[in-house]
């Protein structure tokens, strides 16, 4: 009943349901922005769909994809490119999922991976341009030329520069970076002389950077005729063009007129750095200028331009060389005052002038009384000084420290630790960290090997250096003339002769060669025998060889004949080797004087050398070397 009472609704007509609908507005998608862009790439499940939606925002009107949105998608992209391996097949795989291939889509994808790195793929993506029916722009020739000069591919670049037909202002600019980096000054002059002959002008940019290639590698006539060039079009010098003209005037010597033109510089409205002053100070401290090296540090500070550790470093090695030692220290305490991370140099520098003032034992309180984090280099510096100048204790304790705060040693650390544990007459521990070394890494350079037979010859473990080293040879480990040479000493040091005549018999069949330094200890050794006929055939090896004697070769020779009492033929051997400007001995004059029974004067009291020059000590230095 009720049922039947309910009315039935008029159908609408298809004129007013259009024009309800049309009422309605349509939903609005958001405009696309970076944001929005690279939140949808980062969360998208799927490599390919990330990059084919990163092609679809590029094709939109008046969007243009900033370089942080291109870093966001390149993580997929790199995958991607990993998985399907090809050129070709990253193109129809973007195809199937709906993406046109077009020229934009090459240079995007071209951008995308040399943003990336992925260099064989850029050059795989450009040979295919031709095979979809697309030729290659500027654009994608410049990109792969970048490439070409960032593998290293010089020659290619230049053919395929040749190749192109119209080359712009960034092909040009492109080449002209690479080889300034590469200081081949040759190749900038010829580029940029193309440049200008095409129209282009440098950007301040590029003209700075072949200011500074020609100030490196050029002659100073260039570089005024690039000054000349940089005036007359009008560019205004920078301040890196400026500080390029006074290096290369300090290097040239001219520091006067190097001065001038920091002048000129300073009025000219530029103010100058701290590189700006560090060739300045450098070589007007050589040509003996102090006073106006102390007005150029008085300028500096008076203009808060605060020295950096290059500068640092300068200045210790200028006063170091000047003998100013106290100096140089004071200098370092500043360096540590400011905060600022010595390098391996700063060390070196340090070491060197607490030896020469004798104040060696402030070393680990310099160095180690410090809460400056080193790096690696200036680690295995530390390690190396605090070895050589007598500290092995601190040296282990550094190298612990070292490992503790995660910095993850080299070779160079380890020769510092086994010199240590050596040092300590912790022999058994040393020799089982060597061991530990090269089994995990059989390929270990020769330092570490060097390093753990020169220790244990110097604690005159010289039985187990020569086990050592015999072990090494079975396994066939990189060795050289310094390993032979140390062991060597330290067998003759034993008396062991023939085991030394049979070491260097292998030495030689194995194809190593020998050096000055390890036929002095062979002739040493010999010598000591008074074995006349082992001398004699070592000496005619040694002419067969082209090994050139030295002052520790004659003096080994002069001692032998005088103990011989063969007094004309050693005073014969002295006349050739005062003619050739090497010197004598204190311990040959002591033993000339002793032998003919007086005093032995030398006529030139400059050509005796002291002791040093023929210890043993200084052999194992010299092969070192």
């Amino acid at each position: 009943m009720l049922h039947a009472a309910r009315r039935r609704t008029p159908p609408l007509s298809a004129r007013f349901a259009a024009a309800f609908f049309a009422a309605k507005p349509e939903p609005q998608l958001p405009p696309l922005s970076p944001r929005l862009v690279d939140a949808a790439v980062s969360r998208c499940p799927s490599d390919a769909v990330a990059l084919s939606f990163f092609l679809w925002c590029a094709r939109r009107p008046a969007y243009f994809h900033p370089p942080s949105s291109f870093d966001c998608v390149l993580p997929a992209a790199t995958r991607l490119a990993s998985r399907l391996r090809t050129a070709p097949a990253l193109l129809h795989e973007l195809q199937s999922l709906g993406c046109p291939i077009s020229p934009h889509t090459f240079l995007l994808l071209l951008r995308l991976y040399w943003r990336g790195g992925l260099y064989p793929l850029v050059l795989h993506l450009f040979d295919q341009m031709p095979t979809w029916g697309f030729h290659h722009n500027n654009f994608a020739r410049n990109v792969v030329l970048d490439v070409l000069l960032r593998t290293g591919c010089v020659d290619d670049a230049m053919r395929f520069l040749g190749d192109n037909p119209s080359p712009n202002y960034l092909t040009y600019a492109i080449i002209l970076t690479h080889l300034c980096r590469a200081g081949d000054w040759a190749g900038v002059r010829a580029c940029f002389m193309a440049m200008l002959r095409q129209g282009f002008l440098p950007s301040a940019a590029s003209l700075a950077s072949v200011f500074a290639c020609c100030s490196k590698a050029g002659t100073m006539s260039e570089l005024l005729q690039l000054l000349s060039y940089a005036l007359v079009s009008g560019q205004q010098l920078t301040s890196a063009m400026w500080t390029c003209l006074i290096a290369r005037m300090c290097t040239e010597g001219r520091l006067d007129e190097a001065c001038r033109i920091l002048g000129n510089m300073v009025r000219s409205g530029f103010s100058p750095t701290v590189v700006t002053y560090t060739p300045l100070v450098r070589g007007l401290f050589r040509a003996g200028r102090h006073d106006k090296v102390s007005e150029l540090l008085g300028s500096m500070a008076s203009n808060s331009c605060n020295p950096d550790l290059v500068l640092y470093n300068v200045l210790m090695d200028c006063m170091m060389k000047d003998k100013r030692y106290d100096e140089a220290i004071d200098i370092y305490l500043q360096l540590h005052g400011s905060q600022m991370k010595p390098d391996a140099y700063t060390l070196s520098t340090l070491v060197q002038a607490l030896q020469l003032s004798r104040n060696i034992d402030l070393l680990p309180r310099l160095i180690l009384g410090t809460e400056i984090s080193y790096d690696l280099v200036a680690c295995n510096c530390v390690l190396s000084a605090l070895c050589k100048s007598g500290f092995p204790s601190q040296a282990l304790q550094f190298y612990i420290d070292m490992i503790g705060v995660g910095i993850r040693p080299d070779n160079y650390s380890y020769v510092g630790l086994v010199d240590s544990l050596c040092q300590l007459e912790m022999i058994d521990q040393a020799i089982d960290f060597y061991r530990s070394v090269v089994t995990n890494n059989p390929d270990s350079d020769t330092y570490i090997h060097a390093a753990i037979l020169r220790g244990l010859v110097r604690r005159g473990r010289n039985h187990k250096a020569y086990r050592i080293l015999r072990e090494a040879v079975r396994q066939n480990y990189a060795l050289d003339a310094v390993c032979y040479t140390t062991v060597l000493h330290g067998l003759f040091r034993a008396h062991l002769v023939e085991e030394a005549r049979e070491l260097f018999d292998n030495m030689k069949h194995s194809g190593i060669a020998s050096n000055t330094c390890t036929y002095n200890v062979m002739l040493r050794g010999l010598c000591r025998t008074r074995n006349m006929l082992a001398v004699t055939q070592l000496l005619t090896e040694m002419e067969c060889a082209d090994v050139q004697m030295d002052s520790i070769s004659y003096n080994v020779l002069v001692v032998l004949l005088v103990k011989l009492q063969r007094i004309s033929s050693a005073a014969a051997l002295i006349r050739e080797m005062l003619s050739l400007g090497m010197k004598l001995s204190t311990k040959t004059c002591w033993l000339l004087s002793r032998s003919i029974g007086h005093t032995f004067v030398l006529e030139d009291t400059t050509i005796a050398e002291s002791d040093g020059c023929d210890s043993t000590g200084d052999l194992l230095v010299c092969s070192a070397s």
